[in-house]
């Protein structure tokens, strides 16, 4: 067990609560929220993040309008997706992989207090026109899981 997880245990009865950089990074990822540079590639497309929603391609002419209709022509070769593992969360940068093959990589990884079991977000490709939904990842199964992982119609944050 992590010590961070053993001090809040032992710290119950004095009300303690996790802070600073570890506690918004998992507050961050059970949301599914991307850091550029660290869930993201060079190559990455609002499609390939699953944030289509991010860009309005009705609006009048924009910066990169035209690239993202032409890659939008291409089938989707790769895409960033959430995954959920039981117990302790794996490397960030483990390998997933799918009947023994290569087929992505974890990109953000954290134990989620929240919902007990490991949350991640990963790059994943598909195999014969098919996304895998389960997958191998440090020797355990990770199934792929909608994002966000936590409170999705932002009840808790209107709250």
């Amino acid at each position: 067990m992590e010590l961070w997880r053993a001090l809040l245990r032992l710290g119950a009865d004095l009300s303690i609560r996790p802070h600073g950089l570890k506690a918004l990074f998992a507050l961050r990822l059970d949301k599914g929220h991307v850091i550029v540079g660290m869930d993201t590639e060079f190559d990455s497309t609002p499609r390939r993040l699953g944030m289509e929603w991010a860009v309005k391609m009705d609006k009048a002419d924009f910066i990169g309008r035209h690239s993202l209709t032409r890659t939008d022509r291409l089938p989707l070769d790769k895409k960033l997706v959430g995954l959920t593992m039981e117990g302790e969360a794996p490397e960030e940068g483990a390998i997933l992989t799918l009947d023994g093959r290569f087929n992505g990589y974890v990109t953000s990884s954290n134990w989620s207090s929240a919902l007990d079991g490991a949350v991640m977000l990963g790059w994943i490709r598909p195999v014969a026109g098919t996304w895998p939904d389960r997958l191998e990842c440090a020797g355990r199964i990770a199934t792929v899981a909608p994002i966000p992982f936590y409170d999705p119609e932002g009840r808790r944050a209107r709250a």
